[in-house]
């Protein structure tokens, strides 16, 4: 009973199985166009920020360093982080990391954003493609075992209803090429930058001078 009920769901063919891949490549391009736009709109221009920001910080102008972190990306938005709890007076190192590294943790969820789906489309897409093949496949022979022995002779038809049912493949494997490729990408641009935001945090925090992060005294100290 239940095989032939799943006899039955495979006779519905591969037809469905593309329009499921259609729709999983336009969710992929919609993924890919965020993520583009997202990921062009806060370019770094690290060639730039990084000499002004070092020099700025070197001549201890905070108000300066402030400002060259303005605009929004993952590294401005990092280094902005520390640079407010120093300009507002909270000038503990230790302090000042943490901010650092709490905005990473925002930056990095904000950048990482809609790539589980993407990721997932690229993995998944030739196995669906592969699964219409099978239900095309199971179809096909289907057909044959309705028809009689002069026409089953035929291998036109076998060989046409098989090519058929191999296209839901090919457009996985088309689907899931561009959708890995594209994740791929961003993972390493927002490793990348995170790299970069950890450089630069560096530099801010060894900015600060021992007068603006005074190391606790002692125990021993207490009793002189």
């Amino acid at each position: 009973m239940l095989s032939e009920r799943l006899l039955q769901f495979s006779v519905l063919g591969v037809e469905w199985v593309l329009w499921l891949l259609i729709g999983l490549s336009v969710i992929s391009l919609g993924v890919v166009v965020d993520r583009l736009m997202l990921f062009w709109r806060t370019r770094e221009r690290l060639d730039r920020l990084e000499p002004e920001l070092m020099s700025a910080l070197q001549a201890g102008d905070l108000a300066a360093a402030r400002r060259k972190v303005d605009a929004d990306s993952l590294v401005r938005n990092v280094i902005r982080a520390g640079l407010d709890q120093i300009v507002g007076g909270k000038r503990e190192r230790g302090s000042v990391e943490q901010a650092m590294l709490g905005a990473m943790a925002r930056e990095r969820a904000r950048f990482e954003a809609r790539l589980t789906p993407l990721g997932t489309i690229g993995n998944n897409a030739p196995f669906v493609g592969l699964f219409g093949t099978v239900l095309g496949i199971i179809q096909a022979f289907q057909e044959l075992g309705k028809m009689d022995s002069t026409q089953a002779a035929s291998n036109q038809v076998v060989m046409g209803a098989i090519g058929e049912a191999l296209v839901a493949t090919a457009v996985g494997i088309l689907v899931a090429i561009p959708a890995v490729a594209a994740f791929n990408w961003a993972k390493a641009s927002i490793a990348a930058r995170l790299k970069q935001a950890e450089s630069l945090m560096g530099a801010v925090l060894s900015g600060l001078s021992e007068a603006d992060c005074p190391e606790p005294a002692a125990d021993g100290a207490a009793g002189n």
